[in-house]
């Protein structure tokens, strides 16, 4: 059986720019970044960029919404989809299949209403801005 070579292990120079990267989360804002452009497809992707990052450190200082390509109306439509009959609650698993498609892993698994399985469009939509904030945020919130 032939030995499989292990991975190779970080120089320390590698190692102390990874850790650089991942302190200042570089590789989430280059994630969000490009998501972005290909979302919208600006005409000018260096406008939009340096847009982009102004927006960021506008939100960074002033507490304002970070740039997000899932908008309040978005999260209204989603919730209107999940609740056709308008009763103004879904289901926890509802809830919960809809935060880990939108990719918000770390959500809330016990919000107000889990216990009557009726999650309302209000504990929907603040769970999900705020963890939609968490993730498409480069700083610290």
């Amino acid at each position: 059986m032939a030995h499989k070579p292990s991975a190779p292990v970080a120089n320390p120079i590698e190692q102390t720019g990874a850790d650089y990267l991942q302190t200042h989360r570089i590789p989430e804002l280059f994630h969000n970044l490009s998501a972005s452009l290909v979302y919208n497809k600006p005409e000018d992707p260096k406008a939009f960029m340096i847009d982009y990052l102004e927006q960021l450190k506008k939100a960074r200082i002033t507490g304002e919404a970070l740039p997000s390509l899932v908008q309040d109306t978005d999260l209204t439509s989603i919730f209107r989809m999940l609740d056709p009959a308008g009763h103004g609650h879904i289901t926890y698993s509802q809830y919960s299949s809809t935060m880990e498609a939108l990719g918000l892993i770390n959500y809330n698994t016990s919000p107000p209403g889990k216990d009557n399985d009726r999650i309302t469009f209000e504990t929907f939509s603040q769970e999900a801005r705020k963890r939609l904030n968490e993730l498409n945020s480069t700083f610290s919130v």
